[in-house]
């Protein structure tokens, strides 16, 4: 059986995948989210909010002793307060460092631990974003919280390297471009004065370049089966 944990399946790419994944009746399926969509026999879903540690910390990985693999997939962010340093509210930039770097580092601090020690497939994919590579005006905490989830999955690369070389848990962070979700939406709804790129984001949809979850979730599941063939930790689906 092959155990995947993946976070915000609620919508969007986090519920594609989940559903993906579960067409095969092979996988079992745990999904992190305040609210429940979906409703599968080999699915479970723990209802959590990221942006609570003290929820986030409660949460223990279960020992799968039958496992052919154990995939985590940290998908849930938050693009938060679309504004220039200097206008956004504190307590929001506090919850998108919460939800988009502090809880996935948790989250796979306690999966490496709960793992480590078996010798089946142990897999890490974070999903990432261009904007943590290039900056983007009124994107601060986001970019910068992108950027940190980055640098922390080089250095979980390298300690799997260093101390288990033969036992390695590997590690991805995968930038999928811009897909059609509902931070797309409501990032088209940002007033100009705050966004300085808002007639671009709004191009990507006039002239259909927002790529389908499905489209993303099937590229995610390709790493998934066959993570031998990306040698680089970092990378842009679009270019792998």
């Amino acid at each position: 059986m092959n155990y995947y944990f993946v976070t915000g399946t609620s919508s969007g790419l986090g519920k594609s995948l989940a559903e993906l994944l579960l067409k095969d009746k092979n996988n079992f399926v745990t999904g992190f989210a305040r609210n429940c969509e979906i409703e599968e026999q080999n699915y479970k879903h723990v209802i959590i909010d990221l942006g609570n540690l003290g929820e986030v910390l409660r949460f223990k990985f279960p020992k799968h002793e039958d496992a052919d693999s154990v995939v985590l997939v940290n998908n849930a962010g938050t693009l938060g307060e679309v504004k220039p340093i200097g206008s956004k509210n504190n307590d929001d930039i506090i919850l998108n460092y919460n939800i988009n770097i502090v809880s996935p580092s948790i989250i796979i601090n306690n999966f490496i631990k709960t793992y480590q020690s078996y010798n089946y497939k142990k897999l890490i994919i974070n999903i990432s974003s261009g904007a943590g590579r290039h900056p983007i005006l009124s994107f601060g905490a986001y970019s910068a919280s992108k950027a940190a989830l980055d640098m922390y999955s080089r250095i979980v690369d390298s300690e799997q390297q260093t101390f288990h070389p033969e036992n390695m848990v590997r590690i991805f962070s995968v930038a999928p471009g811009v897909i059609d979700t509902k931070m797309q939406e409501d990032l088209r709804k940002t007033r100009k004065e705050d966004f300085y790129d808002l007639e671009k984001f709004r191009m990507y949809k006039e002239k259909n370049i927002l790529a389908s979850p499905d489209l993303i979730a099937m590229k995610l599941l390709g790493i998934i089966k066959n993570p031998e063939n990306y040698p680089e930790v970092i990378f842009d689906l679009n270019q792998g």
